[in-house]
This record gives C-alpha cells, sequence and structure tokens, in this order.
C-alpha cells in the first residue's frame, strides 16, 4: 500500500486488542492534513481500538505509530503522554468540559498547561477559536449552561486551539442527530482546511457523508475499504 511521504499522523501494521475488548490486525495507513478523516463501523469493529492507538490512548501489540514521521512505540509512557498532549487534539463521546468554568476558561486550558503562552496571546487565541465555531458571543458563558451542540463546539475549540498536527473525534454521530450534526460535521471539514490539520472521527456505518470526506470502513478489526483507494492499488 503506497502511503503518503508525509503524514501528522501514520500506522505501520498496527495490531492489537483495546482494554474494552475490540481489536485491531495489521492496520497500516496515513492520514493527511486538511482533510475529514472518517473511521465508520459498528461498535464491535475495530474503529474503537484503531481510534485509541492512533491517539496515543493506548500501546499496539504489534506496528508501529508514528507523529510527524517520528515513531513512537518505544517511548515511555510519561515521553508519550507529552507527545500527545503537545502535538494531538482530541474531543471525546462526552464533552469532558468543566463545568465550574466559562467557555474562554475551559478553551483557553491547553495554552496554559501545554504551550505556557502569556494571557494576552491566550486570550486573543481562544477568542479567535471560538469565533470560528460560531461562539463568540459565549465566550464569558458557563459551559453548564450550554445546549450539548454548543458544549461540543466548546471542546472542538479546545481541541484545536493548541494546533495540533491531528484532531480526534469519539463517536461523531453518537449523540447529535439531523441538522445538528450535519453542521457539526460542516465544521469538521472547514477546520481540517481552515488549520491544516487532519481530523480523524469515529462514526457508525449510518452516518452520511460528503464527496471530499475520506472514509475508511472498518470490520473485523481491519479496513474492509477505503474510498481513497482504487480496487488495484489497495491492500
Amino acid at each position: 500500500m503506497n502511503l503518503p511521504a508525509t503524514s501528522p499522523l501514520e500506522l505501520r501494521g498496527v495490531s492489537g486488542t483495546c482494554a474494552d475488548g475490540t481489536s485491531v490486525s495489521g492496520i497500516s495507513t496515513a492520514f493527511s492534513t486538511g482533510r475529514l478523516h472518517i473511521l465508520r463501523g459498528a461498535s464491535d469493529s475495530g474503529k474503537t481500538a484503531l481510534f485509541r492507538f492512533t491517539g496515543l490512548l493506548e500501546h499496539p501489540a504489534e506496528g508501529e505509530v508514528l507523529i510527524n514521521g517520528s515513531a513512537t512505540c518505544s517511548l515511555d509512557e510519561e515521553v508519550r503522554t507529552e507527545l500527545r498532549t503537545q502535538r494531538l487534539g482530541f474531543a471525546f463521546a462526552a464533552p469532558f468540559l468543566l463545568s465550574s468554568f466559562s467557555v474562554i476558561e475551559n478553551v483557553a486550558m491547553p495554552l496554559f498547561k501545554i504551550s505556557q503562552v502569556d494571557p494576552d496571546e491566550a486570550r486573543r487565541r481562544t477568542e479567535a477559536i471560538l469565533e470560528f465555531v460560531g461562539l463568540a458571543g459565549a465566550v464569558e458563558a458557563r459551559v453548564e449552561d450550554l445546549e450539548a451542540p454548543a458544549q461540543y463546539r466548546v471542546a472542538i475549540a479546545r481541541g484545536l486551539v493548541n494546533e495540533p498536527a491531528a484532531l480526534l473525534v469519539e463517536n461523531l454521530d453518537g449523540m447529535l442527530a439531523g441538522a445538528e450534526l450535519e453542521e457539526f460535521a460542516d465544521l469538521l471539514r472547514k477546520a481540517a482546511v481552515t488549520f491544516g490539520t487532519a481530523i480523524i472521527a469515529t462514526a457508525s456505518m449510518d452516518l452520511k457523508t460528503q464527496a471530499g470526506d475520506r472514509v475508511l470502513d472498518i470490520s473485523d478489526g481491519v479496513i474492509a475499504r477505503d474510498s481513497e483507494c482504487l480496487p488495484e492499488t489497495c491492500g
């Protein structure tokens, strides 16, 4: 299988079983910048294992995960954790926002914890990303006062504010549906292009995709179909 020469995230022969029992076998693929990549499959398909191995959340039993071309599997856990927090952003199935904090405080937190930027720069970057996700008018709002779609937008803003190489979104169509889901997916597509980020999202087989999306259908722990490949070039 031909892989791009440079990708923010790449898997080579990754196999293993995650703590939840889902597993993958021999996965080799790369995720390019500026695009929404959708890992689509049933709950037991292996998409969760692929998501967690790709995001350095768990160790595969075999194979290698590379970030910006650098191998990660031989690193000790402290270094892996630091690399994950510096180079990857996440939006999990539950937003995991701090309810006692304002919107801007939730989003700015990675800038202080990870990048150690000064307060003025943190506010500038945070306000810009909140405007991008459509929450410029809710900067000082408490997150617990926001509806679910807005909370997920806050989570996306928090995941992007540190300018990660890739943003990983868990269970894209698990909590939102209808127009809210379509708007959220469009926001991810726009973010991938605007910030030059590889955005990787898990989803059910029911998720409606668009022509520009890269869709990887996961089944029985392998990539059963990759929309980016022609039959004669995949495998």
